[in-house]
């Protein structure tokens, strides 16, 4: 089966290896790049740590390109350049990790000439510090075959990602903590629930709790995306307790509390993240 890469975003999507004569060899990624600041005090030992945050790192593509005269070996440079260098970031996914995408933009473009054929090495920043899933949880189920081995998930059938009670488990198959604040990692979660009082939704893996102070039925749709909770597309964080939620990797034990709520639906929607 012949390998490919694909570039994308919400706007465009292209299969580069279309490009006739072009063949995908193979890609290497950079070491995680760790930013941690130090602090020493006079008089203590050690010194006390920053939280670590991670920078951009490099992933490198390798081509081949054999054509049939000279002209043609030009004119596909001058395509391939146009293509590669963009305004704006974009994602790239490849046949060795399908499941997996990277938000990036092109840093270099390295080609070895060989007469009318050549072998480029194409370079990536990845911008996010981390690569996501190619889909997101609303996407998965046991056969829909869209996630990889070694996407993060375990061979568990009871895995789902919207539920009809008020007790459940949410599983993050991610390498780290889903946290949209400070790391701007994307969570939508929407509930709908009859709370005549308000509710509670809470995290009882990670002691956070956010809470809806209003009554709400259940033809109305809550979403907290991020940080932010909305109704109709209107911001209601005046009426909550200002909070939000985080999924630690593996299972998350969610609860929805509040006075006679009945009916209670709530989705998770976000990606694997992996370091």
């Amino acid at each position: 089966m012949r390998k490919w890469v694909k570039m994308f975003d919400d706007n465009f999507s292209q299969m580069l290896t279309d490009i006739d004569g072009l063949e995908f060899l193979h890609f290497e990624e950079d070491d995680v790049e760790a930013k941690i600041t130090t602090t020493e005090i006079a008089g203590v030992d050690g010194a006390m740590m920053s939280p670590t945050s991670f920078g951009p790192y490099k992933i490198m593509l390798r081509f081949f390109y054999r054509s049939a005269d000279i002209t043609d070996y030009r004119l596909m440079k001058h395509k391939l350049r146009g293509t590669l260098y963009r305004r704006t970031p974009f994602y790239i996914n490849h046949s060795d990790m399908p499941g997996i995408k990277y938000a990036v933009y092109c840093e270099e473009n390295a080609i070895t000439d060989m007469g009318q054929s050549g072998q480029f090495e194409v370079s990536f920043i990845v911008i996010k510090g981390y690569s996501e899933s190619m889909y997101e949880t609303d996407k998965y189920s046991t056969t829909s075959g869209l996630w990889q081995f070694g996407n993060g998930l375990v061979a568990q059938d009871d895995i789902k990602y919207k539920h009809n009670s008020s007790s459940f488990r949410i599983f993050n198959g991610s390498s780290d903590t889903i946290a949209p604040f400070p790391h701007r990692h994307k969570l939508l979660i929407k509930i709908n629930v009859n709370a005549p009082n308000g509710f509670k939704l809470m995290n009882k893996t990670t002691g956070e709790v956010f809470e809806y102070k209003k009554a709400i039925t259940r033809k109305t749709q809550l979403q907290i995306n991020g940080v932010h909770p909305s109704i109709n597309g209107k911001r209601v964080g005046i009426d909550t307790n200002h909070e939000w939620l985080t999924l630690a990797p593996g299972y998350n034990d969610i609860e929805l509390q509040g006075l006679q709520i009945t009916d209670p639906t709530v989705e998770f929607v976000f990606p694997f993240i992996y370091r």
